[in-house]
């Protein structure tokens, strides 16, 4: 059998891997640009920027007290959002962790193609074994014949 595209990603067309490893790249530049307010936080918090030397004015201290409670309020936001990423992806894990979704579909029967076409069993079985067939459809789609 041949391998295939996903595992070797070599097999892609020379566009096709560009195309994705640009799209990949974009979004790892999206990840880190959404991490950033946690990012300048622990860096605040680890004293290269001391915020203190910002906001050490009298008249700054309320507003330090409302940055604590923003800051307060984004940490929990944050949170409800990861548990809830995280609660989503365990449910799917959940839902279809045994389920084979790449097996292969069960081949349709002359028999099977005839009755839905309400056409010749023989003649449906005939098409299947030339290489081109024209089809030929009345004006609701439905199939009436094949020219061979």
């Amino acid at each position: 059998m041949k391998d295939l595209i996903f595992e070797k990603p070599s097999l892609a067309p020379l566009p096709q891997r560009v195309g994705w490893a640009f799209f990949t790249a974009l979004f790892w530049i999206l990840w880190i640009y959404l991490w950033l307010p946690l990012i300048t936080l622990f860096v605040w918090i680890g004293g290269f920027y001391s915020y203190g030397d910002y906001y050490a004015d009298v008249k700054m201290q309320n507003e330090i007290g409302s940055l604590r409670h923003l800051i307060a309020i984004y940490t929990i936001v944050i949170l409800a959002m990861g548990a809830s990423l995280l609660l989503w992806a365990r449910i799917e894990f959940i839902r279809f962790h045994k389920v084979n979704r790449r097996s292969r579909p069960v081949p349709v029967t002359a028999e099977e193609l005839a009755a839905y076409a309400s056409l010749p069993q023989q003649e449906v079985a005939a098409w299947q074994s030339t290489r081109r067939v024209v089809m030929q459809h009345d004006d609701h789609g439905h199939v009436v014949g094949g020219i061979t």
